[in-house]
């Protein structure tokens, strides 16, 4: 496999973000007086938009905007970049950017946090697009957003590879006929990333650079 252009997505894939989401998570249940699940829950929240996880928990509309309000306030006060970089991506990106390799950033972030994300860790000058969710699109398809990321590279579907750790990645990759890269060190694991149709899945970030390579 050896795509022209890499669209990657953000948590669970270039950062491991889990520690700052959870701890918005437990805020905002705690803003709204909800009980906290299970951590082993509010795993399963993080890929896919939250608007779209509440609502399919039953929230009502009404609620939704409150919980939302109160996520977004704990992640702007630091939780955004309450996170890390896996070991080796700062590197693999460089090197990928160095070798003339077009990429990008397609992730169901909203799309001001995706660039506050990429820029915190001063990787903006690396990607030629950076995208996430913009207004009106929710659900669990990222197929707009991989689009858009298509678009920046200027290139097709057959010309790219999405990288990602959890089904609405590889799903919306197969949506579109694009190839994908799983990794199970982020958030979905093997079995996930298998049933969704990764064409290929890797288990570290040395592998994910033979695979890109390959």
């Amino acid at each position: 496999m050896t795509p022209h252009g890499i669209i990657f997505d953000l948590d669970g894939t270039l950062t491991d973000s889990k520690e700052g989401l959870l701890a918005s998570l437990r805020h905002m249940h705690d803003a709204v007086g909800w009980a906290q699940p299970a951590e082993e829950e509010l795993l399963r929240w993080l890929g896919p938009p939250l608007v779209t996880v509440l609502a399919e928990a039953g929230r009502s509309p009404e609620e939704v905007a409150v919980a939302l309000t109160a996520f977004r306030a704990h992640m702007a006060d630091g939780g955004l970049v309450d996170s890390s970089l896996y070991p080796g991506v700062d590197r693999l990106v460089a090197d990928l950017d160095d070798a003339g390799r077009p990429l990008a950033v397609a992730t169901h972030k909203i799309q001001r946090d995706a660039e506050a994300v990429i820029a915190h860790y001063a990787m903006l000058h690396r990607f030629r697009g950076v995208h996430g969710r913009i207004d009106g699109e929710a659900g669990h398809s990222k197929a707009p957003v991989i689009v858009r990321a298509m678009g920046s590279l200027g290139l097709r579907a057959d010309e790219v590879v999405m990288v990602g750790d959890r089904i609405n990645d590889i799903a919306s990759a197969r949506e579109l006929g694009v190839r994908s890269i799983g990794v199970a060190y982020g958030y979905g694991g093997h079995d996930e990333l298998a049933a969704a149709g990764a064409d290929r899945i890797v288990d570290s970030v040395d592998e994910l650079r033979e695979a890109l390579a390959a």
